[in-house]
């Protein structure tokens, strides 16, 4: 969502200046439409990162880059290779949560997905349960879930609600109104928790808070990911459990608890909210597949013309990878073409970048 933020405010500095209609005129829609169908034709392998698909994809929108004019983003090369570590959980992994003798079992796919940021094939957990709320520290809102001591949460497991917290009527802009700030990101939940020092989050799904139903979060967290290699000595804080639960679950868990749900979320909302105990304790051994690739940013540039200006740049980006090959449909089919998220922003930059 931010990088299509970014893309309108850029477009709107490139078009301040010249109408709409030349604007408008000087796009190719049929080029775009081709770039689209080739970008999520079957033989790209639905883009996964490091799949031999992907490869292909990206000489494609480098040879596509020059075929519209735009240089080079170094002078000398499109690419601009990043090493990834790819993460492929075992699907027969099982949370259990347990409350004394109490003791409850949830499957991977229907009722939680996780991965782990520790960028190793086993990684066990075993730590307390903390209610989080939303798990911001927003000081430009006033606004801190982590206001305790912080061996409420150090070590412990974190449940957080996906979202910003809502705005009211006293406060109609509190966390952008119905705008969605990066503190509402499920990234920036799971960066401030390890900041924090958790040894893992438990998000919340549902499809309002989210704005996607499970089946995205199934797909895109049940299958192959991938994150930015981690050197030996890099002090980056990581989680070793990032997970996701549905509603549902989220729900037994916290009847287990003997803890009101609802009111739970409620309180959630109100700057006076503090961590809650809530007396589970969690266990998950994740056994995953990994791997080590390098995989390309493709950077063109367009020089400007005005000399006073020339060293100032705007930027236009899209993400050109998506889900690779995956569980199948009702159909059969694997491959998570990607049409729309993204191959259609590559085809806009692109367009653009003409």
């Amino acid at each position: 969502m931010k990088k299509i933020l970014l893309f309108v405010v850029a477009m709107s500095v490139l078009a301040s200046g010249l109408p709409a209609q030349t604007m408008e005129a000087s796009f190719d829609a049929a080029k775009m439409r081709e770039r689209v169908k080739r970008l999520s034709a079957d033989d790209f392998e639905g883009r996964g990162p490091g799949n031999a698909g992907s490869k292909k994809a990206a000489d494609y929108i480098a040879a596509q880059m020059k075929a519209a004019g735009i240089k080079p983003g170094n002078g000398k090369s499109y690419f601009q290779n990043v090493k990834l570590v790819g993460i492929k959980v075992d699907p027969a992994t099982r949370l259990t949560v347990s409350r004394g003798s109490d003791t409850k079992n949830f499957k991977f796919g229907d009722d939680f997905v996780a991965t782990t940021g520790a960028q190793r094939s086993n990684v066990s957990v075993d730590a307390d349960v903390v209610f989080m709320g939303y798990g911001i520290d927003a000081p430009l809102y006033n606004w801190n879930d982590y206001s305790g001591p912080a061996e409420d949460y150090r070590g412990k497991v974190l449940m957080i609600m996906v979202n910003d917290p809502p705005a009211t009527v006293e406060e109609p802009n509190l966390f952008g109104g119905k705008a969605l700030t990066y503190y509402g990101r499920w990234t920036y939940k799971y960066e401030e928790a390890a900041r924090r020092g958790a040894a893992g989050v438990i998000l919340i799904h549902t499809n309002e808070s989210a704005g996607y139903g499970w089946n995205v979060v199934r797909t895109s967290f049940g299958g192959p990911r991938s994150e930015i290699f981690r050197a030996p000595g890099d002090k980056t804080p990581y989680l070793d459990l990032m997970s996701w639960v549905t509603n549902d679950t989220a729900a037994a868990m916290m009847e287990q608890a003997g803890v009101d749900f609802e009111g739970l979320r409620n309180k959630a909302a109100t700057r006076d909210f503090r961590p809650v105990k809530t007396g589970l304790r969690v266990k998950i051994d994740l056994k995953a597949e990994t791997s080590t690739f390098d995989s390309p940013n493709i950077v063109g540039k367009i020089e400007g013309s005005d000399k006073a200006l020339r060293d100032q740049y705007v930027l236009y980006t899209a993400h050109w990878d998506h889900l690779g090959i995956g569980e199948p449909d009702a159909t059969g089919d694997r491959i998570y073409n990607g049409a729309y998220d993204n191959a259609s922003g590559v085809a806009a930059v692109i367009g653009i970048g003409r």
